[in-house]
C-alpha cells in the first residue's frame, strides 16, 4: 500500500516546491528603488500610493476604453509600495524622466502573463531588452512629448514617462546593475 502512495505524494511535494519556487520573490528583488539612477530625485516614496493613480484616470474605475479586468489589475497596484522619481535621462528637448516603480510582487507575475497572453487595445509590446519584456500605453489623453513605456520584472512594475522611449532601457540597465543606483546608498 505505501509502495502505491510514494510516488504520488513525491510528485505532489515536487510540483509544491516548482510552483512555490516559481512564485518565491526574494525580499531584496522588491525594493522600489533599485531602477532608480542614483543621480535622480526622488519625488515620493509610500508603502499605499493612492494619489498616484488620480494623476491616470485611464486606470482607476471610471477610466476610458480598458476592460473591467485590467482596471481591477492596476488597482490592485495600490497597495503596492510606490517610488516615484525624476531624473534627466535624455530627449529632443531636454525633459526630465519621470520614473515609477511599485514593488508589485506576485501581482508583477500575474500582470507580465495577463500582458502577454490578453493585451488589451491601447498596451502593446515594443520587443525585450534583456530578459524583460518591454510595453508602451498609447493613450490620447496622455501629451504628446509622454510616452509612457513600462517592464515588468521579478516582482517590480518599473515605468517610465518621457519623451525619448529609450529611458525604459536605461531603467533597465540600472535594476541589471550596469550603472549606479539609488537603493546602493540605503
Amino acid at each position: 500500500m505505501m509502495r502505491r502512495w510514494t510516488p504520488g505524494l513525491l510528485t505532489a511535494l515536487l510540483a509544491l516546491v516548482v510552483f512555490g519556487w516559481i512564485l518565491y520573490i526574494p525580499q531584496r528583488a522588491l525594493n522600489p528603488l533599485r531602477p532608480i539612477p542614483a543621480y535622480a530625485q526622488v519625488v515620493y516614496r509610500s508603502a499605499t500610493p493612492d494619489w498616484f493613480f488620480s494623476f491616470f484616470p485611464m486606470l482607476g474605475e471610471n477610466g476610458s476604453d480598458l476592460p473591467r479586468v485590467w482596471k481591477k489589475q492596476f488597482q490592485s497596484l495600490k497597495k503596492c509600495p510606490l517610488a516615484v522619481a525624476v531624473a534627466p535621462l535624455g530627449g529632443r528637448e531636454r525633459r526630465n524622466t519621470w520614473i515609477a516603480v511599485s514593488a508589485a510582487g506576485p501581482h508583477a507575475l500575474l500582470l507580465r502573463w495577463r500582458l502577454t497572453l490578453f493585451p488589451p487595445e491601447n498596451i502593446h509590446s515594443v520587443g525585450s531588452y534583456g530578459a524583460w519584456p518591454v510595453w508602451q500605453l498609447d493613450e490620447p489623453e496622455l501629451p504628446v512629448w509622454a510616452r509612457v513605456r513600462f517592464a515588468i520584472t521579478e516582482g517590480l512594475l518599473i515605468c517610465s514617462i518621457s519623451e525619448d522611449s529609450h529611458d525604459i532601457y536605461y531603467l533597465l540597465d540600472t535594476l541589471d546593475g550596469r550603472r549606479p543606483s539609488k537603493a546602493a546608498g540605503k
